[in-house]
């Protein structure tokens, strides 16, 4: 059995867009030529690949199968053909990253810089992501390395501590809690909170606290990032929950103070995932090894969990 990689990557696109028309379009292919494409892959597979209705085209389960394979497939040729192009300009070698959001900010950018400074024929893809997302990616092998927060399952892949960071509850210097040291987060919930991001690591720490409580919190908004929070906190939309890192900047710089959050939860720790590490392309090993040197960071014993 052969198997080309247009006609894979026109069965992607046909399961992507669920219609052989849209995906036609999208790939610049004759409606017929694509449909043709289709039969010929499931003679050769000697199996059905889609049922036919009236509304549109759902897949088989050998169509499922055939879908994730082939994802990870193009995804590799298009890697090769990336890091060949690369050495053909002078640059040796590319990394995959997917990262939290908050450890870009605060962490990752910095550890970028320094070891690009060390290596500057290597080059670092940052993609952004909800920490469920990064343990994903890496596990289907569409990011090397992942950074990540929560008890997302990470069977089969090796973990590593990276960075804590500590929230804070951000508010206006007029606010009832202003004047604390520090708060529990049971009196934080009496008042309108700026919500995180449905699916992040914050949310999830959110939630269990809120679980706790004899009462509903009172989310006025939910946004994505810290930089927003502070926006809506300034425009008195409810208090937020933010590291201590961004806080500092927020106090100093416009109508806000920050008081300790007096909670066990209130430490967050961020790990490092990879696939087997010995087995990691070398620029992938070197700069996993950077971030684990980096500071605050203690390397941990290879594990699998």
């Amino acid at each position: 059995m052969r198997l080309d990689l247009q006609s894979l990557k026109l069965f992607v696109a046909v399961c992507e867009h669920g219609s052989i028309a849209r995906a036609a379009e999208a790939e610049n292919i004759a409606p017929s030529a694509l449909s043709k494409r289709m039969s010929h892959l499931e003679d050769a597979l000697k199996t059905t690949l889609f049922v036919r209705s009236n509304k549109g085209l759902e897949l088989t389960a050998a169509a499922a199968a055939l879908l994730q394979h082939a994802r990870v497939v193009l995804r590799d040729i298009c890697q090769m053909e990336t890091e060949l192009l690369d050495h053909a300009e002078g640059v040796r070698g590319q990394i995959r990253l997917n990262a939290s959001l908050s450890t870009i900010v605060q962490y990752i950018a910095n550890d970028i810089r320094d070891f690009l400074a060390l290596h500057p024929g290597l080059r670092i893809d940052l993609q952004e992501s909800l920490s469920p997302a990064v343990v994903r990616a890496v596990a289907e092998n569409a990011a090397d390395i992942g950074v990540f927060g929560g008890t997302t399952v990470t069977t089969g892949l090796q973990v590593f501590p990276y960075r804590s960071d500590r929230l804070v509850v951000i508010m206006p210097r007029d606010h009832p809690l202003s004047r604390a040291d520090q708060v529990a987060f049971r009196d934080v919930a009496r008042y309108p909170l700026v919500g995180p991001q449905s699916g992040s690591y914050l949310n999830s720490l959110v939630l269990r606290a809120a679980a706790d409580l004899d009462h509903p919190l009172k989310l006025s908004i939910r946004v994505n990032g810290f930089e927003p929070v502070r926006s809506m906190v300034e425009s008195r939309l409810g208090i937020g929950l933010v590291p201590e890192h961004h806080a500092e900047r927020y106090v100093s710089s416009g109508p806000l103070v920050a008081v300790r959050l007096d909670e066990p939860w209130a430490e967050r720790h961020w790990k490092i995932c990879v696939r087997a590490a010995e087995t990691l392309p070398a620029p992938v090993q070197l700069f996993l090894k950077h971030l684990l040197a980096s500071q605050n960071a203690q390397p941990a014993p290879d594990r699998h969990e």
